[in-house]
């Protein structure tokens, strides 16, 4: 049975859903949830993803699945080799594909059996190994095997906000390879970790904290300067409340986002801004004056917190 519309408790709990889904509508929607800019200096474009904040969790976390954080020093000016194009590369030790997002054992989690823990656990990894890894998504840009795994009222809260022309305003929900780029047939490269705590409001929530490194197609690689002109790294912090509750309707059960927010290393500045991903070789020269603050492997590093450099 759907929970009773006039029942306190649960109209309590559907107020707080709405008015987390309507901060999320408020400041993903907005123009100003992204900020992108060329942190000056370094000869590869920086951009610093923000979006909407919600309250610190109140619980102990449970043991998190991490991949090593070490990585090896970036070789600036190595040859770019489209069969290893990750060598000489801070992700040339990272797991291909979706074996980089690994999930931590099961535990229980305030009210959550170790079985539903397990079970949230595996839902968001499938979600991110599509909505970041999954070729026909991130070049068609079809969105529907990534709705297809939310919870289908928030399936249909975001489907809303994916109309022709929007697409800077929907870049929490997938990745776009822009138009006219392909990424190569290696597979992109994953680390990072993921978490189950509770929220606030005593739901089971998923956090996770993964840098995905993608590798695209040149022509002329022997006219680049190095590996980072066709590597580009996307780091994304994500919280994914788990709706488990016979109190609410089937269309309430599954998969919500919560906080969203990341930043994007090494990219083709002006059509992140319109919304999608494409390799730093193809920005327009420009001229660098001060040096960046951080060294190129921080950005590649899920430790490290994430920048705050503004400036396209």
């Amino acid at each position: 049975m759907p929970p009773d519309p006039f029942d306190p408790d649960s109209t309590d709990r559907l107020i707080r859903r709405e008015r987390r889904w309507a901060r999320i509508r408020r400041v993903l929607g907005s123009p100003e949830a992204i900020g992108i800019g060329v942190v000056v200096g370094l000869p590869v474009a920086v951009l610093v993803i923000t979006s909407v904040a919600v309250p610190l969790f109140r619980s102990e976390p449970a043991e998190t699945a991490a991949q090593p954080s070490a990585t090896p020093v970036l070789i600036e000016h190595a040859p770019v080799d489209l069969s290893r194009p990750f060598a000489a590369t801070p992700a040339a030790n990272w797991a291909e594909g979706e074996a980089g997002i690994v999930v931590p054992p099961a535990v229980p989690v305030g009210r959550y059996s170790a079985d539903q823990v397990a079970e949230a656990l595996s839902a968001v990894r499938h979600l991110i190994a599509t909505a970041r890894l999954n070729r026909h998504v991130l070049h068609t840009h079809d969105p529907e095997p990534v709705l297809a795994l939310l919870a289908p009222h928030q399936a249909d809260e975001a489907r809303e906000l994916l109309r022709p022309g929007n697409e800077p305003e929907t870049w929490w929900l997938t990745a776009k390879i822009a138009p006219g780029f392909r990424l190569l047939p290696a597979a992109p490269r994953v680390t990072g970790s993921m978490t189950p705590v509770l929220n606030p409001e005593g739901e089971l929530t998923i956090r996770t904290n993964y840098l995905v490194a993608y590798a695209f197609h040149v022509d002329y690689p022997e006219i680049l300067n190095g590996p980072l002109d066709i590597v580009s790294v996307v780091r994304r912090e994500a919280e994914y409340v788990w709706a488990d509750d016979a109190q609410y309707d089937a269309g309430s059960q599954g998969i919500y986002y919560g906080d969203v927010q990341g930043h994007a290393y090494s990219v083709n500045c002006a059509l992140h801004d319109k919304g999608y991903l494409a390799p730093n070789y193809s920005n327009p020269p420009t001229g660098f004056t001060e040096p960046d603050q951080r060294e190129p492997e921080e950005y590649f590093d899920p430790n490290t917190p994430l920048p705050t450099e503004n400036g396209c």
